[in-house]
């Protein structure tokens, strides 16, 4: 019989580079010891990579679900350490993990479990008390500059205090750092060639150069043009799309669902150019930072099509009619549902990028597999 673990491990990285499911990878790794080391060298290809559908924590453990677009709805389950109840906001594969009990903060790495403690937020809003009751920050979303585990120069903003303030941390920082920011009720944030971005639920958009020497300054490049006012006060989203900056207006749940795409101008002062077609590509929303995929690369991902989840949590837990997801067709304005089970109505559903966490040091294999030697 062929013994499988004398290839060399030259031969064995060039495979594994070669697998395109995490399914497979983790499979690959679990053969023996060698053909783990030489997939947690090769690393695992994560820029092209379909992102999965968090879902609700089983009740009562740490066992969170997510579901697999790419598998054809497979459901895998992942024992995290993360007390229930927590707010959890994904971004570049981490979640960005908020207690319940006391705001305090970790970026957590769902595949290798590896923790990155963040400073408390707390101190970013005035403390209230009500009725012997001190009242915690409000999250509304978390964006990376860059993957932790591919870069020490990360920087973490935030979206917080229920009204869009920002924020954000770098890496080593003992204190948040808050952003005077020359728009009102940030809806979304992102990050994009060096630079965070926000847009607010006026159609405004705002920069900060967070790397430049006034880190805490926004600067004001973009707002709504006239002829649109009336997408005023709903939802706005940012994302990349063919390098370029686009931002994304969603209508209100009570209305017919409607998807708007433009994009920026920036040798126009900023203009906001309709985009009526995104070609092959698929873009994710949600509580998650903005997803972009080539769906061309993927048997089982829509093109022209963004696929969305609720991200209004009061609407989310109060109604039926709140629990606003499904696939949106550019072409034909059509939705249709990408997870049709109830997930748990206290935890809106979001998407996580599948990243590997580069450190051979960290185990590559999730807890849902049973590594045997």
């Amino acid at each position: 019989m062929a013994d499988w673990s004398g290839l060399l491990p030259e031969l064995l990285m060039e495979i594994s580079k070669k697998i395109d499911l995490i399914q497979d990878f983790v499979n690959f790794g679990c053969v023996c010891k060698p053909w783990l080391r030489a997939a947690s060298a090769a690393k695992f290809n994560t820029k092209c990579r379909l992102p999965l559908l968090m879902l609700a924590e089983k009740e009562k453990t740490h066992v969170q679900e997510f579901y697999d677009i790419s598998m054809g709805g497979q459901i895998h389950q992942l024992d995290l350490p993360v007390a229930p109840g927590s707010s959890i906001f994904p971004t570049l594969g981490w979640l960005v993990v908020v207690l319940e009990t006391n705001a305090d903060m970790i970026m957590l790495h769902p595949l290798s479990r590896r923790i990155i403690n963040l400073p408390n937020p707390i101190s970013l809003t005035e403390e209230l008390v009500e009725n012997g009751i001190t009242w915690l920050p409000h999250f509304l979303k978390a964006v990376l500059s860059a993957d932790p585990c591919l870069s020490s120069d990360w920087i973490l903003m935030i979206i917080y205090d229920g009204i869009g303030k920002l924020a954000f941390v770098k890496n080593g920082d003992k204190a948040w750092t808050a952003i005077d920011a020359p728009i009102s009720s940030c809806s979304d944030i992102y990050y994009y060639e060096r630079r965070f971005y926000g847009v607010d639920y006026q159609g405004r958009i705002a920069v900060c150069d967070v790397h430049g020497p006034n880190p805490t300054a926004g600067l004001l490049i973009s707002r709504i043009p006239t002829s649109l006012n009336a997408l005023v006060g709903c939802k706005f989203y940012l994302a990349e799309w063919c390098e370029k900056l686009v931002v994304i207006h969603r209508s209100l749940p009570k209305f017919k669902k409607v998807f708007r795409v433009f994009e920026i101008d920036f040798t126009h002062k900023g203009n906001w150019v309709e985009v009526s077609h995104l070609g092959s590509k698929a873009i994710f929303l949600g509580f998650n930072s903005s997803i972009t995929v080539d769906a061309s690369e993927f048997r089982r991902c829509k093109r022209n099509c963004i696929y969305f989840t609720d991200d209004s949590l009061e609407g989310y837990v109060d109604s039926e009619d709140g629990r606003d997801m499904g696939i949106y067709n550019m072409a034909n304005r059509s939705v249709e549902p990408h997870f049709e089970e109830e997930s748990c109505p206290e935890i809106i559903p979001r998407w996580l990028e599948p990243h590997f966490d580069g450190s051979t040091r960290a185990p590559l294999i999730p807890s849902w597999v049973q590594l045997n030697f």
